[in-house]
């Protein structure tokens, strides 16, 4: 394990805070290692284990380190070092670069002064609300923060930092490697746990394991226009230059979009957001600018755009494996993109899945997204059974009802006869009914959709054709709703 402490020392010169330089920094670390740590007021401690695989030996690592964060505006000491109290006590001892290797942490720790430990014994400050609140939620109330907090602090009965410190002093100790060849038999006599507890930071070694923060970046692009745009065209462009760096970072942090998120400031001073929910985790700029398109093809903003920003909300990128022996399922991308098209052109309740309602209106239902769970088949699960099941009869239902001719004698139906080709027609051998069913009948401003009201009959003709039809009792007369196979 290597572990890299970015400290914003004294020889920093910039006008802004340790606040803001903690954060800058913070922001340097993100682009190297998911796993990071706040120490002290501007000390940040990452993990960067294995990045020799993409930036070379330790050194390489530092100083890509310090010139990230210099291009930020912070001049930052990295000091990289077998564990992270090393690397926190190098940083604050030595400006500039220092790399020290497993074998020669205990001798560059030893000419240290002994008051470096006081950078250890700080409490991270609270997260600035510009940290956002998913990671001071986590660390506030994550419970390895609570437990690597009380165990790098003192118990409340042993000796203060400060009261040890000054029988450090009174003994003659000044330096780390003084410290580190006390007996720690005789250290714990008069100091106590929290004396042995500080002599083993003095020595390098981490009494806790790294609690990493969140990842609670915002993926946002903004761009504020010198010239306002009208139409989809020119904001197609617009959308291209946000989304490609935009999906640069969620692909940097393995990340993908879940829902996209457009924001138009118009001439008028009014906001259009406009929020795209997205069917699968995807990282596609073009796939991500078509929806956008599409959406507010749909929604136009009523002005003219002079600023536009473009959000992501992301999850965990995703991981596919497809059989050898299924058919590839086709791209979730291609699928959205689609739906997207004919939402746009037939309209977004027209473009969905069929689900039913509570009511026993015919024909009723409304349109939902659609949203799929494809479940795999175990490739060892034994074969389905090849027996056909047996034929039962179904009900073809006539999404639009056809009108018809109908005989009536004696209340029944005699002869069915359609104008149509093709359309049952024949005499009436044998019936069932009438069945009754009315409803919404109380929507007296709504009679022609809302409201029904019919007879239904199950017939059966002389060419062996069996129907169902049914008479509106408004009067617009007889339909054939469904012939049953």
């Amino acid at each position: 394990m290597m572990f890299a402490c970015l400290l914003a020392g004294p020889d920093d010169t910039s006008p802004r805070s340790p606040a803001e330089r903690a954060d800058l920094l913070l922001a340097t670390a993100r682009e190297f290692s998911p796993r990071i740590e706040r120490v002290g007021e501007a000390a940040i401690v990452c993990d960067v284990a294995g990045l020799d695989r993409l930036f070379g030996d330790a050194r390489t690592i530092a100083r890509e380190m310090r010139r990230d964060a210099a291009s930020r505006g912070v001049m930052a000491r990295v000091a990289i070092a077998p564990t992270r109290t090393a690397a926190v006590l190098l940083a604050h001892a030595r400006p500039g670069l220092t790399i020290v290797a497993r074998d020669e942490q205990a001798a560059a720790l030893a000419p240290l002064p002994v008051t470096l430990l006081e950078a250890l014994d700080r409490e991270p400050p609270p997260p600035s609300p510009r940290a956002r609140g998913a990671s001071a939620r986590f660390y506030r109330t994550s419970p390895m923060a609570d437990i690597a907090r009380r165990t790098r602090r003192a118990p409340a009965d042993a000796s203060t930092f400060a009261d040890i410190m000054a029988t450090l002093g009174r003994w003659g100790i000044r330096t780390l490697g003084a410290f580190t060849a006390l007996p720690a038999a005789e250290v714990k006599a008069r100091l106590a746990a929290a004396g042995v507890q500080l002599q083993r930071r003095a020595r390098g070694e981490d009494l806790a394991p790294l609690v990493p923060l969140e990842d609670d970046e915002r993926f946002e692009q903004h761009l504020a226009l010198e010239w306002p745009i009208e139409g989809l065209e020119p904001l197609s462009f617009v959308l291209g230059r946000l989304l490609d760096p935009l999906c640069a970072h969620l692909d940097r942090r393995g990340r993908a979009a879940v829902e996209l998120t457009t924001t138009l400031r118009l001439v008028t001073r009014e906001t259009v957001v406009r929020t795209v929910p997205l069917p699968a985790p995807m990282r596609d700029p073009r796939v991500l600018r078509t929806l956008a398109l599409l959406d507010l093809e749909s929604h136009p903003p009523p002005a003219g755009i002079d600023a536009v920003t473009v959000s992501a909300t992301p999850t965990p990128g995703r991981i596919l494996q497809f059989s050898l022996l299924e058919r590839a399922l086709p791209a979730p991308e291609h699928l959205s993109t689609l739906l997207a098209r004919l939402a746009a052109l037939m309209g977004a309740d027209r473009c969905g899945a069929a689900a039913l309602v509570d009511t026993y209106r015919p024909g009723a239902f409304r349109m939902e997204p659609f949203a799929v769970e494809w479940k795999g088949r175990d490739i060892a699960e034994p074969a389905q059974s090849s027996t056909v099941p047996p034929a039962t009869p179904a009900l073809r239902r006539q999404r639009h009802p056809i009108p018809l001719r109908v005989l009536v004698e004696r209340g029944q139906p005699v002869r069915v006869s359609g104008d149509r080709p093709g359309i049952v027609h024949g005499r009436v051998e044998a019936c069932a009914g009438p069945w009754r069913t009315s409803g919404d009948w109380w929507q007296a401003d709504d009679r022609t959709r809302g409201t029904w009201d019919r007879d239904e009959w199950d017939v059966a003709l002389d060419d062996g054709t069996l129907c169902r039809i049914f008479e509106d009792r408004g009067g617009r007369g007889w339909f054939l709703d469904a012939v049953i196979d």
